[in-house]
């Protein structure tokens, strides 16, 4: 598998999901799967977007076509999820996969899934909140609507450290860091804990600086929607 490709279609993909937030139809997970040229990258990219593929049915409550959650499926079976994670980057896709897991189970009335175990594994002391808030920053997709689980226990209990992480991505100008943060620091507000950032002003300033990277600004869309649900 060409790694580009799968990037590449990811970044497609990406874009299917804020389209259809938008209002332009669903992000037809079975339909992008045929468009694409290699079909094992389109898994690949299915699995690198994650639970950001069930937006438009989190969100919008739209219906999951069964075709779809077999696309998801398949991903898995192509591209075996990690069961005993070691390293950092293990427990960070380890964590990215049970939300895309838990998120299929929860819309198609499947058994809930079991966490991995406790998100200090990944997350780290908050005190060393610059590595910490870099693993939050790459477990952006767990920051949905609706989310629940250890890991988004853990960052809105730290609304600080979140904050002082998502303000260090703006002063280092690493604004697709930055997108990613600022869901945390929506769902954050959704959830009471009036992080000391406000996520309005957050997304704002980083929506018109992030370029035009489909899976960035899908992050800020979340965020917009956070904020205005809550």
């Amino acid at each position: 598998m060409d790694a580009s490709s799968c990037a590449s279609d990811a970044a497609n993909l990406a874009g299917r999901v804020l389209g259809a937030l938008r209002g332009s139809g669903g992000a037809g997970l079975a339909d992008f799967l045929d468009s694409c040229a290699d079909p094992t990258a389109g898994l690949g990219a299915v699995r690198l977007v994650g639970a950001d593929v069930f937006l438009p049915h989190v969100v919008l409550n739209h219906p999951l076509p069964p075709q779809d959650a077999e696309v998801v499926a398949a991903s898995f079976e192509v591209f075996p999820p990690v069961t005993e994670p070691v390293a950092p980057e293990q427990w960070v896709m380890a964590w990215h996969d049970w939300s895309t897991v838990s998120v299929l189970a929860r819309l198609t009335g499947d058994v809930p899934v079991t966490s991995p175990a406790d998100p200090d594994a990944v997350l780290g002391p908050a005190h060393d909140w610059v590595r910490w808030a870099g693993a939050v920053a790459q477990l952006s997709a767990l920051a949905q609507p609706g989310a629940t689980g250890p890991v988004v226990d853990a960052v809105v209990a730290q609304p600080l450290a979140l904050c002082r992480g998502a303000v260090r991505t703006v002063l280092r100008r690493d604004f697709g860091t930055a997108s990613r943060m600022a869901r945390w620091v929506a769902l954050a507000h959704a959830r009471g804990a009036r992080p000391p950032v406000d996520p309005v002003l957050l997304v704002e300033h980083v929506e018109p600086r992030v370029g035009a990277e489909p899976r960035r600004l899908l992050d800020l869309a979340v965020a917009r929607h956070l904020v205005e649900a809550a």
